[in-house]
């Protein structure tokens, strides 16, 4: 009977592995999120000092006379120079807090393309202003 018993067993395995892996589903604790909240404040802060200090570059009309032919004499221009900085402030802030709340590569894109908007604002203004 002893026999019997044994032969009734299923063989003994070694390759077979000891445990399940275990699988941990939570995310990962990371400087993702401490990163985009700290990139965050200092969009917000660019974009509100594009705000505040962007549209002053209109006061580069203020020696304009009658037959001025600079760029910044025309009230065309002058107009972009004055709401292009408010724009992009706006526009900016919200991409940065659009990128604060999503995870992800969608967060990052639009946490790159704030300074990118607000970069171009400054850089418009000033070439029209300048010349």
């Amino acid at each position: 009977m002893i026999n019997d018993q044994a032969s009734a067993d299923p063989p003994i395995r070694d390759d077979a592995p000891a445990a399940l892996p275990v699988r941990d589903d939570a995310p990962p604790v990371t400087g993702s999120a401490v990163g985009r909240f700290f990139v965050g404040l200092l969009l917000l802060a660019f974009a509100g000092v594009t705000g505040l200090f962007g549209p002053l570059l209109v006061m580069a009309s203020d020696g304009c006379n009658e037959g001025d032919a600079r760029t910044i004499c025309s009230t065309g221009a002058q107009q972009i120079v004055g709401t292009l900085p408010l724009v992009a402030a706006f526009v900016a802030a919200l991409l940065t807090v659009v990128g604060m709340a999503s995870r992800g590569t969608a967060g990052w894109v639009c946490l790159l393309a704030a300074p990118c908007l607000l970069a171009v604002a400054w850089v418009v203004s000033l070439a029209i202003a300048g010349a």
